[in-house]
């Protein structure tokens, strides 16, 4: 098994958890294998208006973000990722 792909088994149990980032409450909503990156959604934030792939406004949806796991180089942790504050019991679980 690779380690980036032991990394995604060990922050899969943490889909639906609370963590921070850039000091914002948010909720870790899906972990994509291919780029592999996290999906956070803040928690009470204002919804933003999401355009289709032409550009165009489509609907009011809450605001993403989509963090990539790896730097660059493949290897390393993403700048994003480092950024990320998790809960003590929740950091155990991953060490």
């Amino acid at each position: 098994m690779s380690e980036a792909s032991a990394l995604l088994n060990r922050l899969r149990p943490l889909v639906g958890r609370e963590l921070r980032y850039q000091g914002l409450r948010c909720t870790l909503v899906e972990i994509i294998d291919q780029p592999p990156m996290l999906v956070l959604r803040p928690i009470g934030a204002e919804p933003v208006i999401q355009a289709d792939k032409f550009g165009k406004p489509l609907r009011h949806a809450p605001p993403l973000f989509e963090l990539p796991m790896f730097a660059p180089d493949g290897t390393s942790l993403s700048a994003e990722l480092r950024m990320i504050n998790l809960p003590e019991s929740d950091r155990r679980a991953i060490d």
